[in-house]
């Protein structure tokens, strides 16, 4: 009895302490066992019904309360560790990077592969590759991968030949991707190794499906490989698991981790997780989560290609990466292509680009195929996660998704250039999720008359829409493509700056479609709950809630109050990232 008695006393005193609170949580359980931390400060939840707060507290990795300050005295006790930030910025959930190439991009530094500067010229490529075939034939290496070189800029300036890249690297597979990942130069060497050309220098294979091989007026290979037949010569042509040993893949993926984090990312949707053509970020992704060091809630895609011709066998193998489900992993997505790039003019649309040779552009897969892969990887609990650009393959994929596809599976469409009306009702109606490169929607008046010589104005003008997902109630998350970053930045707040006002931080351009501008309230969501969604996660991240994991960042700045210029949101910076409850960012 005296125990009770002690217990509704500590009660009593704890609704004294908080003076009109409007907490209805506090217990005698909460005053006997408090907060391992309570927050104070601007803090911005990501909740329709409660978007703002004063305070929370963290019990275990989760939040335990969300309120006034006043009601979060009462979950203070002797060991709670209290972070005052009032009046030094805002508190929001942490961010959600929902597709890029941190794998591959980490990787290519560990591996000492070839990255090319922004915008390097033709010539400089080609010192370059000199420089790297004289350390790779030293160090032994079966190849040399590089990345990063500009299409445009090389159009202009003159394509390297093969006969150019055959001078300096004579008898090493070489492998140079663009920085889109769309377009790669080879040398003979490659092709050989791909088995695309024979010891003759004759073409063994002309036409890769969904790519093309590049050949000159008597059909000799230029060394310009566009789209699939880039990845198909990739993927046979660089001997990856020699270049990238398990060490170097443990190595990546908690380089990853860590260039995440400290941005402010606590989730991270990996484009393409099977890049290099075996499963060694998926082995050292789940080793680092069962030693409690992963320190982010990850997401990995099981690429299967458009060239494929055992379709079939890709499936189960993608089926098989189950075995790497861990608490903070989940490998439940299947990546497909369902055409190029419209810049390039392989994107599928429905008005044919200025060019007649290049049509309609590229169709990979035909809707009766499509339905049947979806339904297929639905059926087995797997997401489709799809590229998907020009008009006709996004609605192609729209139609597939409808379908046969299941709806709380949130099948995923990726980057999104062009969208037709009649598509949006249906993304909505079937939980379609679309996922946006902010960064894209800036584009520069000398880019847009480059656009302008091979793309019909429909294309120039109107391009990676973004409020229209807001306004027809399709859930659309953000994603980085980093490093495919066309100049941006992979900083949360600089894109979420491009996203309210259409121009680059720095830039003095004006927005080419200021139709398409969003508010800053709809980009946080973009970049935390809406991220959650498409990752299966929502009931347990994503918003500031009592009850989710408490994934937050401390952030130096209140950019999401109207007093801040909306060209002033990229001088926020994320100094503390906590997922769990636990600083992540910066250690400790």
């Amino acid at each position: 009895m005296k125990k009770k008695l002690l217990q509704f006393a500590a009660v009593v005193l704890a609704f004294a302490l908080a003076g009109c609170s409007d907490d209805k949580t506090v217990t005698s359980e909460v005053i006997e066992n408090p907060a391992d931390m309570v927050v104070y400060g601007t803090i911005y939840t990501v909740e329709d019904d409660a978007p703002q707060a004063e305070a929370f507290a963290v019990k275990d990795g989760k939040y335990v309360y969300v309120g006034s300050a006043d009601g979060a005295k009462a979950y203070i006790g002797e060991n709670t560790t209290v972070v005052d930030h009032r009046g030094k910025g805002m508190i929001t959930p942490g961010f959600a990077d929902c597709h890029a190439h941190y794998f591959m991009s980490e990787a290519m530094k560990a591996m000492g592969s070839l990255r090319f500067a922004d915008f390097t010229a033709p010539q400089q490529l080609l010192v370059d590759v000199a420089v790297e075939y004289q350390k790779a034939k030293a160090e032994g290496k079966p190849g040399i991968y590089g990345f990063g070189w500009t299409y445009q800029l090389f159009e202009a300036l003159g394509m390297p030949t093969i006969k150019d890249l055959d001078e300096l690297c004579p008898d090493i597979p070489l492998y140079l991707s663009d920085a889109e990942g769309h377009k790669a130069l080879v040398n003979t060497a490659c092709l050989r190794k791909a088995g695309i050309m024979d010891a003759e220098g004759r073409l063994k294979i002309t036409e890769i499906k969904g790519g093309e091989i590049c050949v000159d007026e008597l059909g000799n290979p230029t060394g310009l490989l566009l789209e699939q037949a880039g990845t198909y010569c990739k993927l046979r042509g660089i001997d990856f698991n020699v270049l990238l040993d398990e060490d170097k893949a443990l190595e990546t993926v908690a380089n990853t981790r860590d260039a995440l984090i400290s941005k402010g990312y606590v989730a991270y949707q990996d484009g393409w997780s099977n890049y290099f053509g075996n499963l060694r970020f998926y082995d050292a992704a789940k080793a680092l989560d069962k030693e409690g060091k992963l320190s982010l809630n990850l997401g990995m895609a099981y690429e299967i290609e458009s060239s494929t011709e055992e379709l079939d066998k890709d499936l189960e193998s993608a089926f098989a990466t189950a075995k790497y489900t861990t608490t903070h992993l989940n490998p439940h997505y299947i990546k497909f292509f369902i055409d190029g790039t419209v810049e390039t003019e392989t994107g599928y649309v429905q008005v044919p680009y200025l060019n007649p040779a290049k049509g309609n552009g590229i169709a990979n897969w035909t809707l009766e195929d499509f339905k049947k892969i979806t339904a297929q990887v639905n059926g087995n609990n797997y997401t489709m996660h799809v590229h998907a650009m020009g008009d006709l393959g996004i609605h192609l994929a729209v139609e597939a998704f409808a379908a046969s596809g299941k709806k709380e599976m949130r099948n995923t469409l990726v980057h999104v250039r062009n969208v037709l009306d009649t598509d949006y009702k249906v993304m909505a109606d079937n939980d379609i999720v679309v996922t946006s490169g902010f960064h894209w929607h800036f584009c520069s008046d000398i880019a847009l008359e480059n656009f302008r010589q091979t793309l019909p104005e429909e294309y120039v003008t109107k391009m990676y829409p973004i409020k229209s997902y807001f306004d027809n109630s399709v859930i659309m998350s953000a994603h980085t493509d980093y490093p495919a970053l066309s100049g941006s930045s992979e900083k949360p707040f600089d894109m979420m700056e491009i996203a309210c006002t259409g121009v680059m931080p720095g830039k003095n351009d004006k927005p080419f479609w200021a139709a398409e501008l969003i508010n800053r309230q709809q980009a946080l969501k973009a970049l935390t709950i809406n991220g959650a969604y498409q990752m299966h996660s929502e009931k347990e991240r994503g918003s500031i809630k009592v009850g989710k994991y408490a994934d937050f960042v401390i952030v130096n700045k209140d950019v999401m109050d109207e007093s801040c210029p909306v060209s002033q949101i990229h001088t926020a910076n994320v100094t503390n990232t906590f997922f769990e409850g636990k600083q992540v960012y910066p250690t400790k």
